[in-house]
């Protein structure tokens, strides 16, 4: 019968029992670091406050249809083009809330000046890819319309209440 004379440390068997540990306490280390170091924008503190101002923009979006405003946009490069349908005492300005569904730092906000009769266009200060939430309002923000899109997006898309 052979024995085995070298010390545990210098055999195979306990470094392959160990190494299944030692690998999940490194990777529970790196996913407490990514976690400290992204803050989550989905979540809201004070869901009360939330609501009420929720409430609050569904009023102007019911302001919106109860002007009968029905527009589309276009977005090509870094230019938006909103089209109203019908020409309504709307202001020189418009104002344009880009929100990324996931990343809160990417949200801007750009303004569209009027050009012609029912066109208002503004540029982007970047390409933005991938979904993103769109609401337009006026200067003195009465009314909002809103759409949900996948972008680059061939053609125009139609804004709602």
């Amino acid at each position: 019968m052979l024995h085995d004379t070298k010390p545990w440390y210098k055999q195979f068997w306990p470094w392959l029992l160990l190494a299944f540990p030692i690998v999940s306490f490194v990777k529970g280390g790196h996913t407490i670091y990514i976690m400290q170091q992204s803050n989550p924008d989905l979540v809201v503190d004070d869901y009360y406050k939330e609501g009420r101002a929720i409430n609050m923009n569904l009023a102007k979006y019911r302001e919106a249809e109860l002007r009968n405003l029905d527009a589309s946009t276009l977005i090509a490069a870094n230019q938006v083009i909103v089209r109203f349908e019908q020409n309504k005492t709307l202001g020189q300005h418009l104002t344009l809330e880009f929100f990324h569904n996931t990343i809160a730092a990417n949200d801007f906000i750009v303004t569209a000046e009027r050009s012609g009769e029912n066109l208002y266009v503004a540029t982007l200060p970047k390409l933005i890819e991938g979904k993103w939430n769109l609401v337009v309002s006026d200067e003195h923000k009465d009314w909002k319309l809103r759409a949900t899109t996948m972008l680059p997006q061939l053609g125009e898309f139609k804004l709602g209440y």
